[in-house]
């Protein structure tokens, strides 16, 4: 019997039974059968197989049919801030103990960094930015018994700090929780769980994705990870309503045959781009991990040797130059003023003004924000004319 190659989309918002009893089972037993799609859906969890796959380290780009085969220990949510919000309720419900408390490096995404205000400031939860995320002794002086978890960004967005993830989830394991990892800048080119990470965190948006046609966020567990908090989540992941749409489960399902290829053009790309400005005189600094020469290059060679991303961040020598030059890059033809990361097309923004308006000036100032600062999204094209239209708008300074 004929098959499709192009995984199908399953649209239905409901699904019929062939028995009362099947239903029964579907409504009792998470993970059998499907009922309404705010419960499950078909395309939803092939992707959650196929990142559970991704994320063991196990073949994910294989056909459907052995990917359903693969065993679900994931959940994927209609946003990259909706998966953040499912472990902050979660871990912090009553049913897992009285811990109210999350560590979490300063270094993320700015909306990951104003959720986190916005939930303790009307949640009862209490939000702690450790000082350095660099300096274990900031970790192990925030993190107490209260604890529900520890969060980290590794790259952070937008500057692509490398932060070390077995020390730090070490550190998390001796004082009875968790470590959480949001890998969405690295996803294929690190592997968390294997790092000691209980949890990894994406936005589905950004890489997984790679073409800016769907939203969605994506969770997965270790083993230990799923035993203590699978149920629970599963509550919150229905009764919130937080489930990925199935077209963005489907795009990112018949994308995923590319996925490591990309990743890896995406870091060769970003070095490459990074290097130029790097070697010119009206750039005041580059952030990329490989230009760095301290212990995030070394970090970079252990965690992450096969590349660190296409996402990278630089300095102007002031507001006016920043502000001017990407105004001029963006109008070329081949770089777009916009607030995304991942894609297959050349991203530029100024995170200060934008991704990470919502932080003080005090907060940007602890993460390195500056108003010089620009962020770079590398495309999958060549570099080549992109380099051009730098060279152009850096000459017109």
């Amino acid at each position: 019997m004929s098959k499709d190659i192009v995984t199908p989309l399953h649209l239905s918002a409901v699904y019929q039974f062939d028995s009362l009893k099947e239903g029964m089972e579907v409504f009792s037993i998470a993970g059998v059968g499907y009922a309404y799609n705010r419960m499950g859906n078909k395309n939803v969890t092939l992707f959650e197989q196929m990142m559970t796959a991704l994320e063991y380290g196990e073949p994910f780009a294989v056909k459907d049919e052995f990917l359903e085969k693969y065993e679900n220990r994931a959940w994927a949510t209609n946003s990259g801030l909706t998966a953040l919000m499912l472990l902050v309720f979660g871990l912090t419900h009553g049913k897992e103990g009285k811990k109210r408390r999350i560590v979490t490096s300063p270094c993320i995404y700015g909306g990951s960094y104003h959720q986190l205000q916005l939930l303790a400031e009307g949640h009862g939860i209490q939000a702690v930015f450790v000082k350095n995320p660099h300096d274990f002794a900031s970790w192990r002086e925030a993190i107490n018994e209260d604890t529900a978890f520890v969060f980290l960004e590794t790259p952070a967005n937008p500057n692509a700090d490398i932060f070390d993830i077995q020390a730090i989830a070490r550190i998390a394991h001796s004082a009875g929780t968790v470590l959480v990892v949001d890998g969405t800048l690295g996803v294929t080119l690190q592997y968390p769980l294997a790092l000691g990470a209980d949890a990894v965190l994406h936005s589905a948006t950004k890489a997984l994705n790679r073409q800016s046609t769907g939203l969605g966020g994506i969770i997965v567990g270790s083993r230990d990870f799923i035993v203590r908090h699978e149920a629970v989540l599963n509550d919150y992941l229905v009764s919130l309503g937080a489930i990925m749409y199935p077209q963005s489960a489907w795009f990112i399902l018949n994308n995923r045959f590319t996925l490591e290829r990309d990743m890896a053009f995406f870091s060769g790309n970003a070095l490459r781009v990074a290097t130029f400005l790097a070697r010119h005189g009206k750039v005041k600094k580059v952030n990329h991990p490989v230009l760095h020469g301290d212990e995030m290059y070394s970090l970079h060679g252990t965690q992450m040797p096969r590349g660190i991303g296409g996402v990278f961040s630089f300095e102007m020598n002031s507001y006016d130059e920043a502000k001017r030059f990407v105004e001029s890059v963006t109008k070329s033809e081949n770089v777009y003023l916009a607030p995304h990361l991942g894609d297959v097309r050349y991203l530029m923004i100024h995170p200060a003004s934008t991704t990470h308006a919502k932080l003080t000036e005090v907060q940007m100032r602890e993460v390195n924000i500056t108003p010089e600062l620009v962020r770079f999204s590398v495309g999958l094209g060549d570099p080549a004319p992109v380099l051009e239209d730098l060279s152009a708008a850096l000459k017109n300074l």
